[in-house]
């Protein structure tokens, strides 16, 4: 059989680059992109030094031409695509939605939510064709209960969810699964340094966990290769936490609200 490809966005960063890795350990030929250059080439590095198939691809996630363009290169260049991680996302700005701007509102949801859309539309026409795909959603908690100060990056999550449960029922009868994974709090590289620092906000999020810790990117990696493979061919239209149990209850809540109060321009205002 001709080597699976798997497409990873935002394959630069610590849960991307895992699930890159562990989608190369399990055989795939792995696109790796994310809009960094050289953090997508330290993905693709680390592949082919483990012995694996690996290109890069620079691509805006948030632009539908930028998305169609990709696509087609990589299966010019790599073999038709069987897995999709739509993992891609930018950096949150914490703030009471009071003091959200919209240049804020519009670009999140414009990569977490559109660009997610973009990606699923393109790859979904290719995997129904050969009646097999894997597409997998890297969600969030915040989009199932909500956070404060996220409420952009909740409501993109809480429509990803939505498009999974979608995109699920009608791509099922083709052999396409489709999945959302909801982590919480990652030991990405920025929260451990912050943890480091004795954030009380860090500290806050281990202690609704009852284990105690972060989840480590590696954990999740290791989950978004198992819904790709032949043996989660029954697993579709689900939302898998990978949160230690945090989902309970966030913590984290009460210790935003007072933090993002205090410093709300809106709220000394009036």
């Amino acid at each position: 059989m001709t080597q699976r490809v798997a497409l990873i966005t935002g394959a630069g960063g610590s849960i991307g680059s895992s699930a890159a890795v562990a989608l190369a350990s399990a055989g795939f030929a792995v696109a790796v992109n994310d809009i960094d250059a050289a953090a997508a080439e330290r993905t693709v590095q680390t592949i082919r030094a483990m012995g694996g198939a690996a290109r890069a691809y620079v691509a805006d996630v948030g632009g539908s031409s930028a998305v169609d363009g990709m696509v087609q290169a990589i299966e010019e260049q790599q073999g038709r695509l069987g897995v999709l991680v739509n993992n891609a996302g930018n950096p949150g700005r914490f703030s009471l939605l009071l003091d959200l701007s919209d240049e804020v509102w519009n670009t999140t949801l414009q990569v977490h939510l559109s660009g997610a859309f973009f990606l699923i539309r393109a790859c979904a026409r290719r995997m129904v064709l050969q009646r097999w795909g894997r597409i997998i959603n890297i969600a969030s908690l915040a989009g199932v209960q909500g956070t404060i100060g996220s409420a952009e990056y909740g409501a993109a999550k809480a429509g990803l969810i939505n498009l999974t449960k979608t995109a699920a029922k009608e791509l099922g009868p083709y052999g396409v699964t489709v999945n959302a994974i909801a982590p919480g709090m990652v030991a990405t590289p920025a929260n451990l340094a912050l943890q480091a620092k004795g954030s009380r906000f860090i500290d806050s999020a281990v202690q609704g966990m009852p284990h105690a810790r972060l989840v480590e990117p590696a954990e999740i990696g290791a989950l978004v290769a198992y819904l790709s493979g032949d043996a989660a061919a029954s697993i579709n239209g689900s939302l898998i936490p990978i949160d230690g149990a945090a989902g309970v209850s966030l913590t984290t809540d009460h210790y935003m609200r007072g933090s993002l109060s205090s410093r709300s321009a809106f709220l000394k205002e009036n």
